[in-house]
């Protein structure tokens, strides 16, 4: 796979045949050998989508919208997790939703077979990460019990050309822009831009005139690296130090 690859939101192709009626379904990175999966589900209001884990965890992110998930709502920004052998039916809400599925191409670990959900309001958050006023940070999933296969978080950044030091994760990552713009080189990408960037690979990037704001995928727990090799961290200490981790709430749990 490429050490870096883009692909923007009219870059992806609708998948035929759709998902479910009232569902339209767009895939990124199809057929190439990227090892984290995503695809994009466009729900009308009222309309239902089965989410089945058959090969591996996936990992629901929504974008836009609201969905109903076994009685509890899901408001933007919420997440779940379908592990392996567990299935997950969702009902958009009035508004329509737009959702994010993530997995990874080579399913790991036994099946679980449990459904967890974050809804929004009980995802732990911070707007001053590290101490820095206007640098957003959430975490969804961080690769250990329970959700062993799957890490999820969301960065924020409010202001215009914020730079990160060029920087490495020892873990294969998918990108999201959810919000805003990001700049890499001479280029800015706006929402429903993906970017996959292979493990060990040296990258930087820096917000966009109008602020961003991310979600970031990858299938176990990664190690950041300092483009200098100066500093190394475990991120799933420096995110818990950070926010906290996250508590589930276990689907059809009373």
């Amino acid at each position: 796979m490429a050490k870096v690859a883009v692909r923007t939101l009219d870059q992806t192709e609708p998948v035929t045949p759709q998902a479910a009626q009232g569902v339209e379904t767009r895939t990124y990175f199809e057929g190439e050998r990227h090892p984290i999966h995503l695809q994009l589900h466009r729900l009308a209001p009222g309309a239902e989508l089965t989410l089945a884990a058959a090969l591996g965890d996936l990992c629901l992110y929504v974008w836009e919208g609201a969905v109903a998930a076994q009685g509890t709502e899901l408001d933007q920004r919420s997440s779940a997790v379908v592990q392996r052998g567990a299935e997950l039916v969702v009902s958009a809400k009035a508004e329509g939703a737009a959702l994010l599925i993530f997995t990874a191409r080579e399913g790991k670990g036994k099946a679980g077979g449990r459904v967890l959900l974050l809804p929004n309001s009980v995802v732990p958050r911070t707007f001053a990460m590290g101490g820095n006023e206007g640098i957003g940070g959430a975490l969804h999933a961080d690769a250990h019990e329970p959700t062993p296969n799957v890490w999820l978080h969301e960065n924020d950044y409010a202001m215009a050309d914020k730079e990160t030091e060029l920087h490495s994760h020892s873990e294969d990552e998918l990108i999201f822009v959810r919000a805003g713009s990001v700049r890499l080189g001479n280029r800015l990408y706006g929402p429903g831009t993906a970017i996959a960037i292979a493990a060990d690979t040296l990258y930087e990037f820096w917000s966009g005139p109008d602020g961003l704001s991310f979600v970031n995928f990858r299938a176990t727990s990664p190690t950041y690296k300092k483009g200098d090799g100066s500093l190394v961290l475990d991120e799933a200490e420096l995110w818990r130090k950070a926010v906290g981790k996250p508590e589930f709430l276990l689907a059809g749990a009373d």
